[in-house]
């Protein structure tokens, strides 16, 4: 599991009430939201959580940061219950030192991995004071170690490498899907700058990289031949400004005065991370797109800009010959003042109008011609019906032996020709479709159960892994998992077989008692209440899952 906090750098942005908005929104998925607990609220409903913390933060007038803790909790397990979940979140909070502060908590299912979204009220509800956790990502990390050990969760990597800059940038390259420039740097010319013993040596490595060194305020930036920027700090601590000057000398800038364009051996571009798939032809679709969009919606920023402008200086030209009017025909001084103010009023409400009009149009612009990261594109495509995009997505997704899923030697991947009924297409590739009222989660290669699932709906997907695989089956997953889903296939007479023979066993031996003692005898899972459970769970270790080196 892991555990993120997400900080709120500006307090204007802090608000509880659009957090709370954001993760109890379905947004027309029927997958997205699980569990919704509110603890030391009075209400559980989310608007009355609201409501109550507002107020509790309201009575605390001196503290001038954030006042709303969000904490992000996934999990690589899917199989854990509400009880399970809600024991996490217990120990977490009181690990923080929020156990007595409001909080509301909703768990998520519309992404690859099961994550849980916690908003913490910071003031505490009777002493009225705020509560900043020191060091907190050392504390989450020690209590994600402690949770998995105890609750027997797949462990995760919690110590943390890169901080600061290089931390964010990672997280930009994961999320984006594309290289940063710390990165380029760190991977094409760092050695080379480390091993310069001048500042001409310095700025020549620099140069033959398109990238050059300014000063910025009492630190360095390198700036590459494109405009990006970035801290000489974030590269490494040792090309801090201190530690450059300590082992080089006084800053010494590079003199080039030449106006010619300048040739580089290497030079920094944005482009996708590393993929055993070719992506350059849709990059460059993708890059010609963006920069459409940035023109198409600078164009139109200046046409409403303009619109507004002249429907600003039209206005006021009326009420400008409506006030001449008024002096040279109306007559008593007090009947002016009272005309005069009524053509201020009204001109206020005119530029008020034109002004909203403005926004609203500026909005309805932005949203049309929206920059997207290279994933986001890639998601857009994918549900446009582009499969090639698909693939790439999917490229990036390395599934765990232990995940719940159907798969089969047959493939007949349809992924996209009813996308009319996609839900959404995660940034693995994973297609999340309703087919009547059954939600299926297409991989590609297999279709993945979420923990829990009832019967109905497990029987549902199956037939539809019977459609896409064939009759012949691969279950992957826990033991419980693959003894749930042989139940399943017998008690709704589904017409598959299991490439596992021990699970294909299992299946054949519930079919012949079932023909041989009909319905009498079952109980209302449909297990034989006759067969011996020590039989039962000599099977289950029987048809254990293959074990898999787990993707990293």
């Amino acid at each position: 599991m892991i555990a993120k906090h997400i900080p709120i750098n500006s307090v204007k942005k802090s608000n509880f009430a659009g957090l709370v908005n954001y993760i109890v929104d379905p947004q027309n998925k029927t997958e997205r939201i699980g569990l919704i607990r509110a603890v030391n609220c009075y209400s559980d409903r989310p608007d009355c959580v609201v409501a109550e913390v507002l107020n509790t933060q309201q009575m605390n007038q001196r503290a001038i940061s954030d006042k709303t803790y969000h904490l992000v909790v996934s999990f690589r397990d899917d199989e854990l219950s509400e009880a399970t979940l809600q024991q996490i979140e217990d120990q977490l909070c009181d690990g923080l030192g929020f156990g007595e502060h409001q909080r509301l908590s909703v768990v998520h299912h519309d992404t690859d991995h099961l994550h849980m979204h916690i908003a913490i009220n910071k003031i505490h509800p009777e002493r009225l004071t705020i509560h900043n956790p020191h060091y907190d990502y050392k504390v989450i990390g020690e209590l994600c170690e402690k949770l998995e050990q105890k609750y027997g969760l797949t462990p995760d990597n919690h110590e943390t490498i890169k901080r600061g800059a290089q931390g964010r940038a990672s997280n930009i390259e994961f999320k984006a899907g594309s290289e940063s420039l710390i990165g380029w740097m760190q991977q094409e010319c760092l050695a080379q700058i480390q091993a310069a013993t001048s500042w001409t040596e310095l700025h020549q490595v620099l140069k033959d990289h398109g990238l050059e060194l300014r000063e910025r305020g009492n630190g360095f930036v390198f700036v590459s031949s494109n405009g990006i920027g970035v801290k000489a700090s974030s590269i490494d601590r040792a090309l801090s400004k201190a530690n450059l000057v300590k082992r080089l000398g006084g800053y010494v800038g590079v003199d080039d005065d030449t106006t010619t364009k300048k040739q580089y051996s290497k030079q920094y571009e944005p482009r996708p991370l590393r993929n055993k798939i070719d992506t350059s032809k849709l990059y460059a679709q993708y890059t010609k797109e963006q920069n459409e969009a940035a023109i198409l919606g600078k164009n139109q920023w200046n046409k409403l800009r303009n619109k507004k402008n002249q429907a600003i200086e039209a206005v006021k030209t009326k009420a400008k010959l409506k006030r001449l009017l008024i002096k040279n025909v109306t007559s008593g001084r007090l009947s002016q003042k009272i005309m005069v103010a009524s053509v201020y009023s009204e001109l206020r409400t005119s530029i008020g109008a034109i002004n909203k009009d403005f926004r609203e149009g500026y909005q309805a612009s932005k949203a049309s011609h929206k920059r997207m990261d290279w994933l986001s594109w890639l998601v857009k495509e994918s549900r446009q019906g582009n499969q090639e995009a698909l693939d790439i997505l999917r490229s990036r997704k390395h599934y765990s032996a232990q995940t719940n899923n159907v798969s089969g030697t047959q493939t007949n991947d349809d992924s996209l020709k009813n996308k009319d009924f996609i839900e959404t297409i995660t940034r693995t590739g994973t297609i999340i479709c309703n087919i009547g009222s059954i939600a299926i989660r297409d991989g590609g290669n297999r279709l993945v159960i979420m923990a829990g699932a009832a019967k109905e709906k497990m029987s549902g997907i199956l037939q539809e892994a019977k459609i896409k695989y064939g009759k012949k089956l691969t279950i992957n997953g826990s033991d419980d998992f693959r003894e749930k889903v042989v139940q399943v296939a017998v008690d709704t007479n589904l017409d598959v077989t299991f490439d596992d023979e021990a699970l294909e066993q299992r299946r054949l031996d519930l079919i012949n008692n079932r023909t041989g003692q009909g319905l009498e005898g079952r109980d209302a899972n449909g297990l034989d209440k006759e067969e011996n459970p020590l039989q039962q769970k000599v099977f289950r270790s029987s048809i254990k899952s293959p074990r898999k080196g787990r993707s990293k």
